[in-house]
């Protein structure tokens, strides 16, 4: 795990290394700028812990012995680390208000109008630029005289310099913007990635989790909302406490209230002995209540007290107890939407909902699939006594970051990883091949090739999309005639798409790689993301190329592979032979 970057924008400490080794060794920073001394460059001192590394700009040129203010060297500074060639971002950037300028006397500038807040012309043109990348404002001026106008421009928080009794610790400030505002990974390892879609999230959570209150996550199914709970709750006052953990779904509605809030012995026929409820098992710490839509609508009720004013009645208790947690709650459910049709109370939503952290879907993140791919891989190797290290073609993080995740994002991940390995258990390779995904990928054709924005994240067709956006006439003589090229257009895109599948799917014989015999099995199967028979793909086959006779031998000049398919397709169903029905299997 790389240790955090954070960029100095500062005139003083830009310019002269002593000034600058003392903000280090105050602020708990190591020092990587390009002109660091070498000392610095390999040492990280003995002051405690280094929080981050950091690198300085001054947003300064020097023009013939004078200094000029310049608000491009910052914005290139900024751009250099957002991010950076080895994709870590800026975890935050510090900077300096006061930029003094002016010919040099005595190694000192001597001062021009304005240079009093050329800091906030660089605020105002980060904000512009990257409005996610968090700045705070350090600065010897007062707070209470800039504090607003800096909060206004975008500057997440300030840290004053030089101030004080010295009864404030610079490092243990620092440390605090970081953990609050930081773009951080996870230390752990455990949330893997580094999109800023994620960082932003974790960030939030970081946030979020201050010891008390209540944190929903929202999230579809297998994003990671469980592993992002137990981030909370170690980041939060409550990390050396209990941490406790309900699932609602799959169980009876009476198993749910005695796991919620516990009995007292003689409660019910059962009840030989007390017990505690979750809420009392993670006084002190954190509970996390998961799919809290799935919650019956009586237990929402009883729900209401603990969740607002952590006071819990056990189940043939007259009285109630008093709870110290965290209360973090997750759904994949529309919570607005339950509510507005009554399965789920508004009186328990508006008490669960003061603070959402929104965990973003895989196909929103894809810059993290390769990363994630290989930390998966290398655990799921590790556990099941397969072959590691192993090396990944570069095309199955291609096809990885293409394929759309929707039916289970990071756990459909795995899904399909696990199953690599145990396909190949010994191989040191992982190829294209070897992916057993289980929803339609991208053109085959274009693999090589970087996926567009627009293309990544969506499920549908390349066809559908084009189909869907056109602009469709509304009048009668706009639809007079429409019908028989748009089946020529039908015709024609299908059996393009046959053609491109038959040449991903080919069959190669040992020692000739460029040829090979046509799949129709494969290549059909491909197109409908699931196995079928050699005869049901024929019986496609044959649809595809009759769909329009006309059409015929054209399709076969053009696409060479097509009349091959067709005349393999004959053999297995000969013409006027009664077609079969591709069907497609149940999702599991």
């Amino acid at each position: 795990m790389m240790s955090p970057r954070v960029l100095v924008i500062d005139d003083l400490f830009g310019r002269l290394l002593p000034e600058r080794s003392y903000l280090c060794r105050a602020y708990g920073l190591h020092d990587v700028s390009p002109d660091a001394p070498s000392e610095s460059v390999k040492g990280r001192g003995d002051h405690g812990e280094v929080l981050a590394d950091v690198m300085f700009c001054s947003s300064q040129r020097d023009n013939g012995g004078e200094l000029v203010n310049d608000v491009s060297l910052a914005m290139e500074a900024v751009e250099s680390g957002w991010p950076a060639p080895d994709r870590q971002r800026w975890a935050l950037v510090l900077l300096d208000l006061r930029f003094v300028s002016g010919r040099t006397r005595d190694g000192e500038p001597d001062g021009r109008p304005g240079d009093d807040d050329f800091g906030l012309l660089i605020l105002e043109a980060i904000r512009r630029r990257w409005p996610d990348l968090p700045v705070v404002i350090l600065s010897s001026r007062e707070r209470s005289e800039i504090i607003e106008r800096c909060r206004r421009l975008g500057a997440v928080d300030f840290i004053q310099r030089h101030g004080g009794d010295g009864s404030v610790n610079p490092r243990e400030v620092l440390a605090l913007k970081l953990h609050e505002y930081g773009l951080l990974e996870d230390r752990n390892g455990v949330i893997v990635g580094r999109s800023l879609e994620l960082l932003k999230t974790l960030a939030a959570a970081r946030r979020a989790a201050t010891g008390s209150g209540n944190i929903l996550i929202l999230g579809e199914t297998g994003v990671g909302k469980e592993l992002l709970a137990r981030y909370i709750h170690e980041h939060s006052p409550k990390a050396k406490g209990p941490y406790v953990v309900f699932h609602a779904f799959g169980t009876t509605e009476t198993l749910q209230a005695d796991e919620l809030f516990g009995h007292i012995k003689g409660a019910f026929t059962d009840a030989k002995s007390d017990k505690k409820g979750v809420f009392e098992q993670a006084d002190g710490g954190t509970l996390f209540l998961d799919e809290i839509a799935d919650i019956p609508e009586t237990l929402q009720n009883q729900l209401l007290r603990p969740v607002e004013s952590r006071r819990v009645t056990r189940q043939g208790e007259a009285g109630d107890r008093p709870v110290d947690i965290q209360l973090v709650l997750a759904t994949n459910k529309s919570l607005d939407d339950y509510a507005a049709t009554g399965q789920f109370k508004f009186d328990l939503l508006n008490r669960i909902r003061a603070y959402p952290v929104v965990l973003p879907p895989l196909r929103e993140r894809t810059e993290d699939i390769p990363l994630l791919a290989e930390t998966m891989l290398e655990r799921i190797c590790r556990d099941q006594g397969a072959r590691w290290p192993r090396e990944v073609h570069a095309d199955v993080h291609k096809l990885l970051t293409r394929h759309d995740w929707r039916e289970g994002n990071v756990r459909e991940l795995r899904n399909v990883l696990e199953r690599v390995v145990k396909d190949n258990k010994d191989s040191e390779l992982v190829l294209p091949g070897d992916l057993r995904l289980e929803a339609p990928l991208a053109d085959p054709q274009d693999v090589g090739s970087e996926p567009s924005q627009q293309a990544r994240g969506q499920s549908q067709s390349v066809p559908v999309q084009w189909a869907k956006k056109s602009d469709l006439p509304m009048d009668y003589a706009g639809l007079h005639g429409a019908w028989p090229p748009l089946q020529r257009d039908v015709a024609l895109t299908m059996a393009e798409l046959l053609a491109r599948a038959l040449a991903a799917t080919k069959k190669h014989r040992a020692g000739e790689p460029s040829s090979g015999e046509v799949n129709l099995a494969g290549a059909v199967g491909c197109l409908f993301a699931h196995q079928i028979s050699t005869v049901q793909a024929a019986d496609f086959v044959k649809r595809v190329m009759q769909f329009d006779p006309a059409l015929e031998t054209e399709l076969i000049t053009r696409f060479p592979d097509l009349g091959e398919a067709l005349q393999a397709a004959l053999r297995y169903r000969p013409r006027g032979a009664k077609s079969g029905s591709v069907k497609r299997k149940e999702a599991q």
